[in-house]
């Protein structure tokens, strides 16, 4: 017969035992649904937002892959779009011209104006994720939902923390509206990348020509519209004997004085390059 004392201490040990098991782990932590893990952009404790650096569909792409074949492909659809960009500058290069010398004067409206017209014209359906379809397509059918919620996540979380910051009501026109507004910050910044990337360098010579030359107010012009004439037919692609023909144009269009001095600007970039 087993003994009562056995049986009230192995009772003891199964409800102690019970009652671990339903205790929490406390060195666990707690669980965290996905939704927490994947989300982009970050919001303090006082609500406000500091979004991702880049294309939202490009970070959040990179938040659930982590195959570098995908990651590469990923990435030139990323470069894909700056260089798309970088030819639509060259076929908008007097817009481009209009905006920069807007910029040059102070009129920040107006170019802000030509930027949104260039947006309008490149995309007239005004896409707010313009890379997401074929960024999705990459995806395997199981992660595709998740790529979706990411981005519309974001995108609610980063408009409803700017509106707060402007102290304007939060309802949907003002939330479309802003919205568009941070598209167009995008955007932007897009084409300050295909800026950079290409027609840049074309301003930073023209800068030291007419800082070795100081060219007068009309040869200013006419050198600057040589060059954007070279720009639009070349498409970026000039050969040698494109760029000398560019060079032998100015340099015939200038005075004795300042043919001397491009002469002397050009030796001096030929040395230095050949040292």
């Amino acid at each position: 017969m087993t003994n009562p004392h056995t049986l009230a201490a192995l009772a003891a040990m199964l409800t102690l035992a019970a009652a671990a098991t339903a205790q929490p782990d406390v060195l666990k932590g707690p669980t965290v649904p996905v939704e927490t893990i994947h989300t982009l952009g970050d919001t303090s404790m006082n609500g406000h937002f500091t979004p991702v650096e880049g294309r939202p569909e490009l970070a959040a792409f990179a938040l659930l892959t982590h195959d570098p074949d995908l990651l590469n492909a990923g990435r030139d659809l990323g470069n894909k779009r700056i260089f798309d960009l970088t030819i639509y500058l060259v076929d908008e290069i007097d817009t481009v011209k209009a905006i920069t010398d807007a910029m040059t004067s102070g009129n920040e409206t107006h170019a802000q104006f030509l930027l949104a017209n260039l947006r309008t014209k490149h995309d007239p359906d005004l896409a707010r994720d313009p890379l997401s379809d074929d960024l999705r397509a990459l995806l395997p059918k199981d992660q595709r939902a998740e790529f979706d919620r990411i981005i519309d996540d974001y995108w609610t979380r980063w408009t409803h923390a700017t509106l707060a910051d402007s102290g304007n009501e939060i309802n949907n026109a003002n939330l479309k509206r802003t919205e568009n507004l941070l598209n167009n910050q995008l955007f932007q910044a897009d084409i300050g990348a295909a800026y950079d990337g290409s027609l840049k360098r074309y301003k930073v010579f023209l800068d030291a020509i007419y800082t070795a030359i100081t060219p007068t107010d009309d040869q200013h012009t006419q050198i600057r519209e040589m060059v954007i004439e070279h720009i639009k037919a070349t498409r970026l692609k000039a050969t040698a004997e494109q760029r000398e023909a560019l060079m032998r144009n100015i340099y015939r269009m200038l005075d004795t004085d300042r043919q001397e001095k491009l002469f002397l600007f050009m030796t001096n970039i030929a040395i230095s390059r050949g040292g």
